[in-house]
């Protein structure tokens, strides 16, 4: 119960800062080794993102990542490489690869206590999921691709896990 108050603040929080850095910290930094594997991660900021995700009303997708994160570095180079995954997101939601030392007083604000962490939020602000943690590329599809779909006009989820099956 806590956590979801904690998250559900997320909303708020991002309609708050729709032209302020998020508690002053709005440098990205990516892991290392982590430029060339996430193209699909389009935004150098939760600001920015946020903002392009209202305009274009499409859902927010954001990934809190950690250098040395092994599990962080598998979430990138299977889950969000994964071609399923990579057309269902630049697809139907705006991405944003926040890395955890350029935003520490979010990630404490949201309770984040693992690595990978990801968070979708509609564009009105509400959130649709928080993944804690490493998921494949299946069940990645299948908790995401829904609330997506149900976000807003997105391809057939059950296509999308089926091609997943078959990787």
């Amino acid at each position: 119960m806590k956590q979801k108050i904690l998250i559900g603040t997320v909303a708020l929080l991002l309609l708050s800062v729709c032209g302020a850095p998020i508690l002053g910290q709005s440098a990205f930094r990516q892991p290392k080794n982590a430029r060339q594997r996430s193209a699909l991660f389009t935004q150098t900021s939760i600001e920015k993102g946020w903002q392009q995700a209202v305009a274009q009303k499409r859902p927010l997708l954001v990934m809190f990542t950690m250098d040395r994160c092994q599990y962080c570095e598998k979430m990138l180079s299977q889950t969000y490489r994964h071609p399923a995954i990579e057309q269902m997101l630049r697809q139907n939601a705006v991405t944003v690869l926040a890395h955890a030392d350029s935003h520490r007083a979010l990630i404490k604000k949201l309770g984040i206590r693992s690595f990978p962490s990801s968070l979708l939020v509609s564009p009105k602000g509400k959130v649709l999921d928080f993944v804690q943690g490493y998921v494949d590329a299946r069940e990645f599809a299948q908790r995401v691709g829904p609330k997506l779909a149900s976000a807003q006009r997105a391809p057939a989820t059950a296509a999308i896990a089926s091609q997943t099956a078959e990787r």
